[in-house]
């Protein structure tokens, strides 16, 4: 593998085979990339978050380095999947790869894609997936940890295949860190910033590639999300003109708005496991990382965001030892609403869902909270 130098920098994260094994279980996947033709037109289809844009970045990229130029990018919309598609479809694609979305399990917008040649590159849990698609995920190559093996470290392992990709390795970084996967890729971390001359701190979020983090993670906190532009920042500009860009600028308003809502009072059920915190007219969309920032700081407790943008709720669900799964309560609590829609990793999870079911959705999230608590303690 073209930018796989030092395997031992992965540690010892793989379950029952050998790394070598793993790295190898990727050669059933490289026939995608591999019929591509340079005439064939690509759409990648992303997820708007700080590991979705370094995962498009690294893949764009690659395309560049395998002289396939014909390569278009659209956003992910969970709330309207039938425009996505239509997007996707302006484009006449010959190819569609989703990037860190489970875009195999939503049957309607992958049935208007079915004369497409599709491949979903995701770290989500699946089921019931949509046939025909080709899909690469941790747990297809050994790593059953599935939220913690983030879509931008996937594709640098997968297109490492076909480029070499070590420049650009501290985009991987940033997707690492923005979905708190340090800890899991410490190894591979430490080699990136000797690599590139970063310093280590006692903050990870204090490293250039922690604060590169923030200002993506900052573009998608505003209305309109300014996707083009932190793409834009990743795929032009070196670490230390990104630090100075505008998008930093808005980085250092978006943390006095973080410090104003850590400030501001929670509800807690279930002796304190539980923790609830509705922010109402935010400046800026921080939900996830006051509720991040909460479950850092007392692992053993569920942070729950729940910030109020007009007639829509936007949800950010947090618990670093999970003993309730984040997705299955969320996906529980939203069950018979409206335009709602919930997904993510036992530790980490979101949902939308109309303003007016707030109240009903609170109740939802506690009733529901201490059904999952009682099952996990049974088992």
């Amino acid at each position: 593998m073209k930018g796989f130098k030092n395997f031992s920098s992965l540690g010892n994260v793989f379950n029952c085979v050998s790394l070598r094994e793993i790295m190898n279980k990727f050669d059933k996947y490289v026939g995608f990339i591999e019929n591509i033709k340079s005439n064939d037109r690509i759409v990648l289809c992303f997820d708007q978050d700080g590991d979705g844009i370094p995962a498009t970045v690294l893949m764009l990229k690659s395309f560049q380095r395998l002289k396939i130029n014909n390569v278009h990018w659209v956003p992910f919309h969970r709330e309207n999947r039938s425009h996505v598609a239509e997007q996707i479809l302006s484009w006449n694609p010959t190819h569609v790869i989703f990037l860190d979305i489970a875009a195999e399990t939503y049957h309607e917008m992958m049935a208007k894609l079915v004369n497409k040649k599709v491949m979903v590159i995701d770290h989500h849990d699946t089921n019931n997936p949509f046939e025909d698609v080709t899909i690469l995920k941790p747990q297809n190559i050994g790593f059953e940890e599935s939220n913690q093996y983030c879509t931008a470290k996937l594709v640098y392992d997968y297109m490492s295949n076909f480029v070499d990709l070590e420049d650009v390795s501290w985009i991987t970084a940033v997707g690492i860190i923005s979905d708190m996967g340090q800890n899991t890729w410490e190894g591979f971390l430490r080699d990136i910033f000797e690599h590139h001359n970063f310093e280590m701190k006692g903050d990870w979020y204090d490293t250039v590639p922690g604060k590169i983090a923030q200002i993506i993670n900052s573009a998608t906190s505003v209305n309109p999300i300014r996707t083009e532009e932190a793409i834009a920042l990743l795929v032009n500009s070196i670490p230390r003109e990104i630090l100075k860009s505008p998008l930093a600028e808005l980085n250092n308003e978006i943390n006095a708005e973080i410090a104003k809502r850590m400030a501001e009072p929670i509800e807690s059920f279930h002796d304190g496991l539980l923790n609830i915190q509705v922010i109402k007219d935010p400046s800026y969309s921080v939900g996830g990382v006051v509720s991040n920032k909460r479950s850092v700081a007392e692992t053993k407790k569920a942070f729950i965001t729940i910030s109020v943008f007009g007639d829509k709720l936007k949800v950010s669900a947090r618990s670093q030892k999970y003993k309730v799964p984040m997705n299955k309560l969320l996906k529980k609590s939203i069950e018979g609403f409206e335009n709602s829609g919930a997904g993510g990793h036992d530790p980490a999870s979101g949902a939308s869902l109309p303003s007016k079911y707030l109240d009903k959705f609170k109740k939802n999230l506690v009733e529901n909270f201490g059904e999952l608590l009682q099952l996990n303690r049974a088992s």
